[in-house]
């Protein structure tokens, strides 16, 4: 009796990384970049930190609100623009990220904007109606708003070693 079975060859599958173990001047420059990533996100944290005090000392001149909501809206506020913004950096794939861009772009920016006018009112209460000095600290208060988004999208660049996307 004639067997109807037929055995295949099969071509074994290369399961071993095909990449090389990457050189001793490519890992030190990893490790400075890898570095920078840890300078650049230790002050964004710092500024996160400034920016939550003025904000809730902003919450409160605007709503006379007791100390913990002032602290809890400031921290939605900020910590929110900054989950939102490492949610859309940390999507796996192109997909994912436009479909949590289409709700996060926009409260990005109404976080953005909430934040810096809160901080620039926080920043000049101190000063001098009109005068020159109101005007720096209000600039001041809007700045770091904008280094906290700033350094977020380059401090996620220099850790995965990508380029930040636009939003």
């Amino acid at each position: 009796m004639a067997s109807n079975v037929t055995t295949l060859k099969v071509r074994a599958r290369n399961t071993a990384k095909t990449t090389a173990a990457p050189t001793r001047s490519t890992a030190a420059r990893l490790k400075r970049q890898h570095g920078a990533a840890a300078a650049t996100g230790a002050v964004t944290m710092i500024l996160v930190a400034l920016s939550l005090s003025h904000l809730a000392h902003g919450i409160g001149l605007v709503t006379g609100a007791g100390s913990w909501e002032r602290w809890a809206m400031a921290a939605g506020i900020d910590l929110g623009f900054v989950a939102l913004e490492m949610s859309q950096l940390c999507a796996a794939t192109e997909a994912v990220r436009r479909s949590v861009a289409r709700y996060a772009a926009p409260a990005i920016v109404g976080t953005l904007a909430i934040s810096a006018a809160l901080n620039a009112l926080a920043f000049a209460a101190a000063a001098i109606p009109g005068s020159p000095a109101m005007y720096a600290a209000a600039g001041l208060g809007i700045v770091v708003p904008a280094l906290i988004y700033a350094l977020s999208r380059i401090t996620f660049a220099l850790a995965t070693g990508g380029a930040p996307r636009a939003a």
